[in-house]
């Protein structure tokens, strides 16, 4: 592998480790905001994939063209210092909730799968991540790149098999799917995208080190957005066809692949494991560095005050926080993409300005 594929694979792999959590994994985002709306969820999904890609270049392009090095060099020439700081604290109890739903999540897998006590897996999966962040940004993108490819294959294999060998009868309930409820597939898939995006621009903030140059930037927040696409597409399909089924459990896909051979079940909670390990150790860390930074703490005193925050607040439960919390972040979410994406056009057009500029002297001087 050359060294501009590895840095774009390694970026890649931080953004859709970043994004595919314990709602993603676990099936409960693919429920609450696309499944519930049968094929027009679909459409959902293609275009959270198409957005996110669009995202991952446009914020990885600013982060390279102006050097970025963090969220607030990001976002105060944008927003200017009051909505900055308002912002930056939004996004600090954000990342701080994400990371507490990775913790309830590990908790709700381990009871739903071997009825553990639900603190044991929450209080496992805090340890692990403790130790993870005294490696700073290094150790997140090395669980990154070592995770998501296996996150990413499995959860693929895993639809792929589940949708080849599923149940007729269940399969034939999937006219129940495709009635409308209240709420709208394109509205809810924004929401989706709105929430979060907030955790993936703080965490793209930080990887100007990787960026050598530009098309590794553009290359590397598109193919993660993809990547996102296609696993939630696949994943939402299997959603869908078993509706009926899953609704009310804390881990929905769980409760699928319990009908099919015991490798899969293995399969799976690795996938999701995994999924819930990657996402912690970007909200986290994430989380620890905004808290050092603004509150002048030394960095192993924000760690622990973050794992032991984490902790406390992973009492609210799993299903709670993917259903009632995320949503009210999700308008917070697109506010900060649209304003983005408008600097983003903007500064394309004066890009191509300048070249048309450029190449009209050029013609003169000729």
């Amino acid at each position: 592998m050359s060294k501009d594929r590895k840095l774009i694979f390694q970026i890649a792999s931080v953004y859709i480790g970043t994004v595919v959590g314990a709602g993603f994994a676990s099936g409960q985002e693919m429920v609450q905001f696309f499944t519930v709306y049968g094929v027009s969820g679909m459409y959902g999904l293609v275009l959270t994939g198409l957005i996110f890609s669009l995202i991952g270049w446009a914020v990885l392009d600013r982060v390279y063209k102006y050097q970025i090095k963090d969220y607030q060099e990001m976002i105060r020439p944008m927003l200017g210092n009051t909505v900055t700081i308002v912002m930056e604290g939004i996004v600090a109890l954000f990342l701080m909730i994400s990371f507490c739903a990775m913790l309830a999540g590990t908790g709700a897998l381990l009871n739903q799968r071997f009825q553990i006590p639900s603190y044991a897996g929450t209080l496992g999966m805090a340890f692990i991540c403790f130790f993870t962040f005294l490696y700073d940004v290094q150790g997140m993108v090395v669980i990154n790149v070592i995770l998501v490819p296996v996150l990413f294959l499995g959860g693929i294999l895993l639809a792929l098999y589940i949708l080849i060998f599923r149940d007729i009868t269940v399969f034939a309930g999937i006219g129940e799917s495709f009635r409308l409820i209240r709420y709208h597939w394109f509205s809810s898939s924004l929401l989706y995208i709105g929430y979060n995006s907030i955790t993936a621009i703080v965490v793209l903030t930080t990887l100007q080190p990787y960026l050598a140059h530009r098309k590794i930037a553009k290359k590397g927040g598109i193919y993660g957005g993809m990547g996102l696409g296609i696993l939630g597409l696949s994943l939402g399909l299997v959603t869908m066809i078993y509706r009926g089924k899953i609704e009310f459990f804390e881990i929905p896909l769980l409760e699928i692949v319990i009908n099919y051979s015991p490798w899969i079940h293995w399969i799976y909670f690795f996938v999701i494991l995994a999924a819930m390990y990657t996402t912690a150790v970007s909200t986290g860390y994430g989380f620890a560095n905004r808290m050092s930074t603004i509150l002048s703490l030394n960095p192993y005193v924000s760690v622990v005050l973050t794992v032991a925050t984490g902790l406390l607040t992973a009492q609210i439960g799993f299903s709670n926080i993917v259903q009632k919390i995320y949503p009210l972040f999700g308008y917070i979410g697109l506010f900060e993409v649209l304003v983005i994406l408008l600097y983003f056009a903007k500064d394309k057009r004066q890009e191509m300005g300048s070249k048309t500029t450029t190449r009209t002297l050029k013609k003169a001087r000729k």
